[in-house]
């Protein structure tokens, strides 16, 4: 009889881009049931058709009564498919799984943290977040990070006991499908073909959510320095408007004189990827920054405030540029220096897309899942 895992996540978007390769590979040796708020977002269809998926109607912000109605149907879903271990991912469905869990007795509660909200906020707001955190740690029985640095940060804050976080393998949640992301260089030539620009123009690029943590205003600042000196070099941002912030960014890079060009989300993030020449990601948190090692597996090399999770998935001045936290003029320097620079960028890019393929690929990365339950439930027999 196969042993059953649960695995709980607040919305689709987090199990299609960090959970479905992972899924797909457990659940050949697992009975695997996932519970997730499918209306929020559509699942990926080859996890749909591959495993159960049970709808609990949880949500990304606060509520107290909708939250205590979702705990109680994790309860439910627990106390019906027994299973041997539950899996939780993102603050609010690591709080209600791991509670949920422990109340109806589930033997291995396990949550892998991939980045700390809390981590840019002050006052109330940031102790109830980095108290969730810790109420996630405490009910767990296995925790997991998916970097490094992002264990190290958890244990100062005293989030977790030092030693009782690890990373599987050499980190990062989902890994890098290479297979997938890659260099392209026809592709490359036909999509900006289609978009209507040279080869030779200079792209920097943004892929991510449209918030305010990645730093999207302070890279409409960056880019218009460049401008200044380099009229021609263009940013494109690509991804999801979710803070409900593209039209007041537009209108700011236009009042800057800043090129930039909008995309908007994308299934297919590796086609402006491959097209583009130098990735940028000021974002002032992250748990690892899995696009950093999307956009290097394509060759493209990366700029990105020095953060917890991103030093893990750049090193400075061998797979890209680091710069201090919030400082727009370093960035814009370090946008020059790249663009200006062909030899240092492709350098960059080459030792970037080697270490993305041998260190961080998906299949490496599924590997670790699965030897980490393999060795979770023979420990248990």
């Amino acid at each position: 009889m196969k042993s059953s895992i649960c695995f709980v996540a607040t919305t689709p978007f987090a199990v299609n881009a960090f959970l479905s390769t992972h899924l797909l590979a457990l659940v050949q040796e697992y009975d695997i049931t996932l519970c997730v708020n499918t209306t929020a977002y559509p699942l990926d269809a080859a996890i749909g058709r591959a495993i159960k998926v049970r709808h609990v109607d949880i949500e990304r912000k606060i509520s107290p009564y909708l939250d205590l109605l979702t705990l109680f149907q994790l309860m439910y879903c627990f106390l019906d498919v027994r299973p041997s271990a539950v899996h939780s991912m993102t603050p609010k469905a690591g709080l209600l799984a791991m509670l949920s869990a422990l109340l109806v007795g589930v033997p291995w509660r396990i949550h892998s943290f991939t980045g700390q909200v809390w981590s840019n906020k002050t006052g109330a707001a940031r102790l109830l977040m980095k108290t969730i955190d810790h109420l996630i740690a405490l009910c767990a029985n296995k925790v997991f990070a998916d970097s490094e640095s992002q264990c190290r940060f958890l244990e100062e804050n005293n989030v977790v006991k030092r030693g009782s976080v690890h990373v599987l393998g050499n980190g990062s949640v989902a890994g890098v499908n290479v297979s997938r992301f890659n260099p392209n260089p026809s592709a490359r030539i036909e999509f900006r073909r289609e978009i209507g620009i040279s080869n030779e123009d200079l792209v920097f690029i943004f892929v991510g959510r449209l918030v305010r943590d990645k730093g999207v205003y302070d890279l409409v600042d960056a880019i218009s320095l460049v401008n200044s000196y380099h009229p021609q070099w263009q940013l494109w941002m690509v991804g999801p408007d979710e803070d409900g912030i593209r039209a007041e960014l537009e209108k700011r890079s236009l009042e800057l004189g800043a090129r930039v060009c909008w995309f908007g989300p994308t299934p297919t993030p590796e086609c402006y990827l491959r097209a583009a020449d130098i990735f940028v990601l000021p974002s002032f948190r992250e748990g690892f920054g899995s696009v950093i090692i999307e956009a290097a597996a394509c060759g493209v090399p990366s700029i990105a405030y020095r953060t917890e999770g991103v030093v893990d998935a750049i090193i400075d001045l061998q797979t890209g540029l680091l710069v201090e936290k919030g400082n727009v003029q370093a960035l814009a320097s370090a946008m020059q220096r790249l663009g200006i620079d062909q030899c240092l960028r492709l350098q960059l890019g080459e030792a970037s897309r080697f270490r993305a393929s041998h260190l961080f690929s998906s299949i490496n990365v599924t590997d670790s899942w699965q030897i980490f339950y393999s060795g979770l439930f023979q420990s248990q027999a």
